[in-house]
C-alpha cells in the first residue's frame, strides 16, 4: 500500500520537477502491482500534477503579464492557441514535454474545463498504456523491445510537437 502511495506522489512531483521520467514510475508500477490499480493511482497523480501545474501557468502568467502582452509575445500565445486541444492531446505519448504543455496551457489560458477535461482522459489513458507495458515484461527481451516501442512513439510525439513550427499561418 505504501508503495501505491509514493507512485501517486511521484507522479505528481514528476510533472512539476521535469527530469523524473513518468514512463519509468509507471511501467515498473505496472510490472509489480498490475495494470488496473497502477492505472488508478498513477493517473490519478498524474492528473493532480498536472492540474497543479496549469494553475502555477496561470500564477506565472499573472506575475508576467506585461512580458507576456507584448505584441511578440501575443503573437506566439496567438499561435499556440491555433493548435492547443493537439497540444494537449500529445501528452498521451510517452516522452512529450507534457509539463512544458501543462506549465503553457496556464500560461496562454487554455479553458480551464477544456483542460481538465483533455488532461483527465490523456492522464489515464497514458497510465494505463504504460501499466499495460510494464506487466507484459516477463523477460529482458520484451523489456527492450517495450522501450524500443517508448522510444519510437518518444519520436514520433516530439516530432508533432516540434513539426508544427513549420505548419503556421503566415498573418499580414
Amino acid at each position: 500500500m505504501l508503495e501505491l502511495v509514493i507512485v501517486y506522489f511521484l507522479m505528481i512531483v514528476q510533472v512539476i520537477l521535469p527530469p523524473i521520467p513518468a514512463e519509468l514510475i509507471v511501467v515498473a508500477a505496472g510490472k509489480i502491482h498490475g495494470v488496473g490499480i497502477t492505472t488508478l493511482v498513477a493517473g490519478s497523480g498524474l492528473f493532480t500534477g498536472g492540474v497543479a501545474v496549469y494553475f502555477l501557468g496561470r500564477f506565472i502568467e499573472r506575475g508576467f503579464h506585461g512580458i507576456f502582452a507584448r505584441q511578440k509575445v501575443a503573437r506566439v500565445i496567438d499561435r499556440l492557441h491555433e493548435v492547443e486541444t493537439l497540444l494537449l492531446l500529445v501528452r498521451v505519448l510517452p516522452y512529450n514535454p507534457s509539463d512544458i504543455i501543462s506549465y503553457a496551457a496556464g500560461i496562454i489560458k487554455v479553458k480551464l474545463r477544456k483542460y481538465l477535461l483533455i488532461t483527465f482522459a490523456v492522464s489515464f489513458v497514458r497510465c494505463f498504456l504504460l501499466a499495460y507495458f510494464g506487466s507484459m515484461i516477463t523477460d529482458m527481451q520484451t523489456l527492450f523491445v517495450i522501450f524500443g516501442l517508448l522510444f519510437l512513439s518518444a519520436m514520433l510525439g516530439w516530432a508533432v510537437v516540434f513539426g508544427m513550427k513549420g505548419k503556421r499561418k503566415v498573418t499580414k
